[in-house]
């Protein structure tokens, strides 16, 4: 009968829950909490929280247990990482070589693990990157050593928690949902969209014991994170906000709905896995951030991979393929043994081990070869995609000051023809040779030959300018004439042929 033992932990708490799978169904072997309340500021290291947690297990864990261990943000750094068209084999690849570039101090010890979200061999991909430091590795590690266990896998506390939503509440596969998973001084907030983690936030929030600073907190944070959604995401928006906990660990949520103008639902452990965590001993607050743990011993059970595991991290899956290259070495290896006998048979004296000495050098070489031709290439993807992209920091500078030349307290602002932008979008073409790109104005004006003076502030002999819809709209006092334009912008080569031009 498989046992499933997972473990996570904030600054307040370490949890912990042992589950059971039978042939009538599953059930709660045992269930901990302890308390890692310390005077030390810097708090307690991976083998004093173990310590705590041992002893409120105090031995009931034995015989052989898949562990799963849930590590929160202290430790990891999140990327968000577009990347050039490639099949799914080289992600791995690409992410380790442009994560280098992004992250900071990602040393070789640290665990990288990414989530796809969009592209394939076509189109640009979109990965959500994620590095575990050495010493969140080693926290992790400390925690199970205190167990006398090893860690299986090792995950991400916040998208633990997103998998016990999924399980509870039914997400469907088109809706955009954000999961919060509130703790004791901090929370996880997670969203998911099409199945996929696409955002991950830890926030800092008042105790418990501040009710009502805590609700305006939390409200606050998961406001920003629905904006920041809608940033992200140009075409949807959070559907509903789902809340992993109970009224001793939240508090006061019959508002949140009212507060947030979304739809909000409570999800309690307890309620969703009744068989045998209520009468564990564990005080109720605590069973209400039961959610990662759970979620973790959940997708176990149904054999589901998390979608970060830092243990398993993905690795490009090496296929061997007997080319033309293999052929010809292969041939000079064969020449050489041919030769090499040849002049054994005339000459008996050679000592034969300078025949293995020659192959072994020889299947030296082809490995040597075989790792650079893979490095060349993949730098060489990479350098392309970027070579043909647009610097858009320097083009929405120049936009802006173009838009408005003269700042508004200036004596001699133009109020006459003045113009306000009130939406902008960057478009980049899709495909694997992809370049330039081109930016969609939305705009309010004083009257139509403000929006003509704008197109020709805009325009130039590099950024070519293509008049959109235009029409009278009072819907802004002061503003009668609203405009839609499209401005082509050039990819970096383009610029600078521009420039040598005489």
């Amino acid at each position: 009968m498989p046992r499933i033992l997972s473990i996570d932990w904030d600054r307040h708490e370490v949890r912990g829950v042992l589950i059971s799978a039978g042939a009538t169904g599953t059930s709660v072997a045992g269930a901990w909490a302890a308390s890692l309340t310390t005077v030390d500021p810097a708090g307690l290291s991976g083998k004093q929280i173990g310590t705590r947690l041992a002893a409120a297990v105090a031995g009931q864990i034995s015989g052989k247990v898949t562990t799963l261990v849930g590590v929160g943000r202290d430790h990891v750094q999140i990327k968000l990482l577009s990347l050039p068209p490639a099949p799914p084999e080289e992600l791995p690849d690409l992410v380790r070589f442009q994560a280098e570039r992004e992250f900071t101090a990602l040393g070789t010890d640290a665990a990288l693990d990414f989530v796809p979200i969009s592209g394939d061999v076509e189109t640009p991909n979109q990965v959500l990157a994620l590095a575990l430091s050495p010493a969140g590795m080693t926290e992790a590690r400390e925690v199970c050593e205190a167990l006398s266990v090893e860690p299986d896998r090792i995950g991400v506390r916040g998208c633990a928690a997103a998998a016990f939503a999924t399980h509870a509440s039914g997400i469907t596969a088109n809706e955009v949902a954000l999961i919060v998973n509130p703790l004791a001084d901090e929370a996880d907030l997670v969203v998911q969209a099409d199945d996929v983690v696409i955002l991950l936030r830890t926030v800092r929030l008042p105790d418990t014991s501040q009710t009502e600073a805590r609700q305006r907190a939390l409200v606050g944070e998961i406001r920003r994170t629905i904006a920041a959604v809608r940033q992200q995401l140009t075409d949807r928006q959070v559907d509903k906000v789902i809340v992993c906990g109970n009224e001793a660990s939240i508090g006061r949520s019959s508002s949140l709905s009212e507060d947030l103008q979304v739809a909000v639902t409570l999800i309690d452990p307890v309620a969703q896995n009744s068989a045998g965590l209520a009468s564990k001993g564990v005080p109720p607050e605590s069973l209400g951030r039961f959610a990662a743990v759970l979620g973790m011993a959940l997708n176990e059970m149904e054999r589901r991979a998390p979608m970060v595991d830092f243990a398993n991290v993905r690795k490009r899956v090496e296929v061997r393929r007997f080319s033309r290259v293999h052929i010809l070495a292969a041939g000079v290896a064969a020449a050489a043994v041919l030769w090499f006998g040849a002049h054994l048979w005339q000459q008996i004296s050679e000592p034969t081990q300078k025949l293995a000495e020659l192959q072994n050098k020889i299947r030296d070489v082809e490995q040597q070869a075989d790792t650079y031709k893979d490095v060349t290439a993949q730098a060489a993807i990479v350098e392309r995609w970027t070579a043909t992209d647009v610097n858009w920091l320097d083009e929405l500078e120049k936009t802006a000051k173009r838009v408005r030349p003269k700042p508004l307290a200036a004596k001699d602002f133009p109020v006459a023809n003045d113009t306000v932008l009130t939406q902008l979008r960057i478009f980049r073409p899709t495909g694997v040779d992809a370049a330039g790109g081109r930016i969609d104005l939305q705009g309010v004006a004083k009257n139509s030959a403000a929006v003509k003076d704008l197109e020709d502030r805009l325009g130039d002999d590099k950024h070519r300018v293509i008049p959109g819809l235009g029409k009278t709209d009072k819907s802004i006092p002061g503003y009668d004439w609203s405009f839609q334009l499209e401005v082509r912008v050039p990819r970096p080569e383009e610029e600078l042929a521009e420039a040598a031009k005489p």
